[in-house]
Formats: structure tokens, C-alpha cells, sequence
């Protein structure tokens, strides 16, 4: 994995996408990679032990 890619991988991660659509939006990458990057960034931004919860909007 490039930099440009970890960038990406730790952007998504920041925006509270969950651990299982991470991997699903990157399906070249190994799991135990993407998950280690996840884990890293949600700590360092503090959202490790309360994720975001999903936001759902209506839209019509």
C-alpha cells in the first residue's frame, strides 16, 4: 500500500465508516492492513471506544 492509498484509507476511517465497508471499498488490500490503519486513526482521533453511530438522512 502506497501513501496515497493510506491517505485514502485513513480519510474514510476518519469520517466514521465502519471496519467491514472499509474493507468492501478497498478489496485489494489485506484486511489485517486496512484494520490496523482503522484501529490506529479512530484512536488518535478519539472515536475508538465510542463509534460513530450511523447517520441516515431522508432525503425526499
Amino acid at each position: 500500500m502506497n501513501d496515497q492509498d493510506k491517505r485514502a484509507v485513513e480519510g474514510m476511517a476518519r469520517c466514521g465508516i465502519d471496519l467491514d465497508g472499509l474493507c468492501e471499498s478497498f478489496p485489494k488490500f489485506p484486511r489485517e492492513e486496512l484494520e490496523a490503519i482503522y484501529i490506529a486513526t479512530r484512536k488518535s482521533i478519539g472515536s475508538w471506544s465510542a463509534p460513530t453511530p450511523e447517520i441516515k438522512t431522508n432525503c425526499s
